[in-house]
């Protein structure tokens, strides 16, 4: 139905909003923290407290509203994002700041799973992977539009304007989902027993775990990003834009390729693969990072390999618990961002101690752990598939 395709892409703009949020920060890094006079690496945990508070919203608020009509919950939720991105914009200190990133982190946590749900719901069974995969393209377009654009804003003017911006478009996409989404009522909520027992899951824990560990490879590189371009690449804050803009463009096409790989091959053969290739683009990256060319074909490879894996590993995961899709997608949510939590903790740690330089072969060691935990997953699965369970 053409409504329903509408509403599906409503909810990617709203991932899209919520993804320049969240993201923005890595690519004025250098500019809050000297706005604010603090240190990178205390800078940089405003990505670890976003992620941590969106674990939080993505998995305790989802479960604390899911008896409510899914469509309200939704609407509330985008009000307290916009609440939280004016927030930001008046943010005079790092506090403030900080405060204004976990209201914003906490309701975009409970919009993206609600969001992810609902835009499976509306597709016809043969296209959930694409519908998933949509609104996670909207999360990645932030990448190619939101991010890059907001670092080139942030050389012109106040880097608070990015966010006055973010609010204006929540608004206005609250009014278009307001008018032009169904509604869809909530479900009882899923009893702690019945939680416990997912978790119990080892095929279903071991699925989500390659989610922590390919988020945290991913994020304590990308955290980093414009201080490793600008230190080890020479790169200036208007090239750390088009930087970003190339790796936007292709976590983009991941995205979308993800959810047509999953459609045509399966989820299996897809995870291994991207998994593969991120791995490789993280250690190519130590090498590359002193070459402009060599840089940004290395972010070709590694944002379109990362998010081939994003839509992937979510429809794996619904398959494996379909009739706990919402909770599992929670789950999996929280996890991530826990993932990009412990990435970007980790990453500061790393160029405190260490060398910004060092940040591509971890992440690619980190990697490899993911893609030996998803093979022990997809092992499970086929047992019990031969076991007919």
């Amino acid at each position: 139905m053409i409504s329903n395709r509408i509403s599906i892409y409503l909810l990617a703009l709203g991932a899209f909003v919520l993804g320049t949020a969240e993201f923005i920060v890595s690519g004025i890094l250098e500019v809050i923290s000297e706005d604010l006079n603090v240190s990178i690496s205390l800078a940089g945990q405003l990505v670890t407290i976003y992620a941590l508070f969106y674990a939080v919203g993505a998995l305790v608020l989802v479960m604390l509203t899911a008896k409510f009509e899914r469509k309200k919950v939704l609407l509330y939720s985008m009000v307290i994002f916009i609440a939280g991105s004016i927030l930001s914009f008046f943010s005079v200190n790092f506090s403030m700041l900080l405060l204004s990133r976990i209201v914003q982190a906490m309701s975009g946590g409970l919009y993206f799973v609600i969001a992810t749900n609902y835009a499976a719901r509306l597709a016809e069974p043969a296209k959930r992977g694409g519908a998933i995969a949509t609104v996670i393209t909207g999360f990645t377009v932030s990448l190619v539009l939101g991010v890059p654009i907001g670092t080139l804003i942030a050389a012109f003017m106040d880097w608070r304007y990015i966010y006055l911006i973010i609010a204006a478009v929540t608004l206005i996409n609250l009014m278009l989902i307001n008018k032009y989404i169904p509604k869809l009522e909530g479900t009882t909520p899923i009893s702690l027993k019945h939680q416990l027992l997912l978790i119990k899951d080892k095929q279903l824990i071991s699925g989500l775990l390659t989610t922590v560990f390919f988020f945290l490879a991913y994020t304590m590189v990308f955290a980093y990003i414009a201080p490793l371009l600008s230190s080890v690449s020479g790169f200036s804050i208007e090239k750390i834009s088009t930087a970003l803009f190339v790796l936007g463009v292709f976590a983009f096409i991941g995205s979308r390729f993800g959810g047509y790989a999953v459609d045509k091959w399966g989820p299996v053969r897809t995870i291994y693969i991207s998994l593969i290739i991120h791995a490789a683009a993280l250690f190519l990256l130590t090498v590359t990072a002193a070459s402009t060319i060599g840089v940004l074909l290395t972010l070709m490879i590694w944002g379109a390999a990362a998010w081939t894996t994003t839509p992937a590993n979510q429809f794996y995961l619904i398959s494996i618990k379909p009739q706990s899709s919402e909770i599992v997608l929670s789950f999996n949510t929280a996890l991530m961002n826990i993932g990009m939590t412990l990435g970007a903790a980790f990453g500061g740690v790393v160029i405190q101690y260490t060398s910004i330089q060092n940040l591509g072969w971890i992440g690619g060691l980190i990697v490899l752990l993911a893609l030996i935990i998803a093979s022990y997953s997809f092992a499970l699965n086929k047992k019990q598939a031969a076991k007919g369970i």
